[in-house]
């Protein structure tokens, strides 16, 4: 094994495991899968996922599976709700180290991986417990399966037919794109098999599409994801294609799905405070694969000849991209899916002319200087909200200044400082899972979790907590009991007519109107209140 495999698979596993478990679940993408596959492990029911008893349609099965297997081994913890995103992201640092090995060698290899691993979102990602770490690395092995079947073994397109050696590989192309479907639905199809129709057709024009279409192929895709979609549509009809399909597909790409929009550029920001401070070397690969594009034309030679692993890298990191800041509906998460793409893009403009890395290394100096500045100001905020333990901004500041010294010294001599780089970017991520995340866990989430377990040793079983005006699926993993969730003071007229206990949770305030109706303060900070009516 190289040194520099080596050195990123370590740095990989430990930022992938490191204080995995150490801060309670986050509301409320992660709370709910969580939740979701709690009950399935304890109900047997493999098929379809119940959350807080009801079916949930979201996602498919694969994730769901994938963590039940964690809790049998880890326990129904946090560690075991992460554990699949944690290995997710680790196998793919090394995918994308063994492939950009493959086509274009080791230091390329080691440049490809290195914006990846040190980034904030394979931190956050690699440490949430959600679908999208897991997609990532199945929609990545199938287009790297692709682009290894249609190229020969330097990496340049192959003129040989199909099922020839390496050709095998389009077996993996379809066999990772099946288990992306069941990951994700939908998805799992578009983006291999839309990235992959692109290439072809740039490449090799219209004739080469028919290279994605192999009857083994589409056999095996079907062997692997039919089943789960055909039990749950037996089982659940109707309903589970409304609301899979209709709403988690369509309705989720044409209107705006829990508040959650943004303008067309809302990822712009996000790609570049997700791959800080690497987002930088971006233009340079980019413009790498276009130069190299003109210079074939003036040769009279393709750009699929002169660079066919940035052109590809190029279309999949686009299409993804410009799919998602088209849609209504926006998260941070929808395009990670395209930060391995990114990730080879971006090293290819590490490794470009030093004109180029000049102006690379002044954008990098003036923007992290401004992000140092920008978290030294937000202090005064924190303490508006509440959050006094602030030292750990300095610090983050400190580092954001380093990351500027080192880019002014890199723009000044002309000389690669990547390791340097490399080092501050593994302080700065771990500055943010020792304090920041802990920060913001108790900020989000402790009192919810206190209140939950305050429930689940009041309550005795079969009784529910009430939420007015929330929606958090943390109580119903933390406290063990089923909650009844209630939009407005109508909602709980019902409740207030059966003579028991009932133990709401809600926004502070309602704590007037509640107390009015009978109900005991017994807990209540900034945002949220406990009560209780005998």
């Amino acid at each position: 094994m190289s040194k520099s495999l080596l050195f990123v698979l370590a740095v990989a596993l430990f930022l992938c495991f490191f204080r995995l478990g150490s801060v309670t679940l986050f509301d409320v993408d992660e709370a709910v899968f969580a939740q979701a596959t709690k009950e399935m492990v304890a109900s047997n029911n493999w098929i379809t996922p119940t959350y807080d008893g009801e079916n949930r349609y979201d996602k498919p099965i694969l994730f769901y599976w994938l963590m039940a297997a964690s809790y049998k081994i880890f326990g129904i913890n946090e560690f075991g709700a992460r554990f699949p995103s944690a290995v997710s992201a680790f196998l793919l640092s090394l995918a994308v180290y063994l492939f950009t090995k493959r086509v274009l060698g080791e230091q390329s290899a080691f440049y490809a991986t290195i914006p990846l691993v040190l980034s904030p979102y394979f931190l956050v990602y690699s440490h949430a417990a959600v679908t999208d770490m897991t997609l990532t690395l199945l929609v990545t092995l199938s287009l790297f399966c692709f682009y290894i079947s249609v190229t020969d073994e330097k990496g340049r397109p192959s003129a040989h037919p199909p099922l020839r050696k390496p050709d095998r590989y389009i077996y993996g192309f379809y066999a990772f794109s099946a288990l992306a479907f069941l990951t994700k639905g939908l998805i799992g199809i578009l983006f291999p098999f839309g990235i992959a129709i692109i290439y072809l057709a740039v490449a090799e024009g219209l004739s080469g599409i028919k290279k994605v279409f192999d009857p083994k192929g589409l056999a095996l895709f079907t062997v692997i994801s039919a089943p789960w979609y055909i039990a749950e549509f037996a089982i659940n009809g109707r309903e589970f294609f409304e609301q899979f399909i209709i709403k988690h597909h369509f309705k989720r790409y044409m209107d705006v799905i829990s508040g959650h929009s943004g303008p067309v550029y809302y990822y712009f920001p996000v790609l570049i405070v997700g791959l800080m401070p690497w987002i930088f070397f971006l233009p340079g690969g980019v413009r790498r694969v276009f130069r190299r594009g003109l210079q074939a034309a003036a040769g009279r030679a393709s750009l699929v000849s002169r660079s066919p692993l940035g052109l590809f890298t190029f279309i999949w990191s686009s299409f993804i991209f410009l799919f998602f800041s088209l849609a209504t509906t926006k998260l941070p998460n929808y395009i990670l899916p395209s930060v391995p793409a990114f990730s080879l893009l971006i090293s290819s403009g590490m490794t470009g002319e030093e004109k180029w890395l000049r102006f690379e290394n002044l954008s990098m100096a003036v923007v992290t200087a401004l992000a140092g500045v920008a978290s030294l100001i937000s202090i005064k905020y924190l303490h508006q909200i509440g959050i006094f333990e602030t030292g750990w901004v300095v610090a983050a500041a400190l580092f954001l200044f380093g990351m500027t010294a080192v880019a002014l010294f890199a723009f000044s001599s002309q000389k690669r400082f990547y390791g340097v780089l490399s080092v501050l970017m593994l302080a700065f991520l771990l500055l943010l899972s020792v304090k920041a995340t802990p920060l913001a866990s108790d900020y989000l989430q402790k009192t919810l979790y206190q209140y939950s377990l305050y429930a689940k040793q009041r309550l005795n079983d079969g009784e529910a907590i009430v939420t007015l005006g929330i929606n958090n699926p943390s109580i119903v993993f933390y406290s063990g009991h089923r909650v009844v969730r209630a939009g407005n003071i109508r909602d709980l007229t019902p409740l207030l007519t059966q003579e028991k206990r009932v133990l709401i949770i809600s926004t502070t305030k309602e704590i007037g109107m509640l107390q009015g109706l009978g109900f005991t303060l017994l807990q209540k900070d900034d945002k949220y209140a406990l009560l209780e009516r005998q």
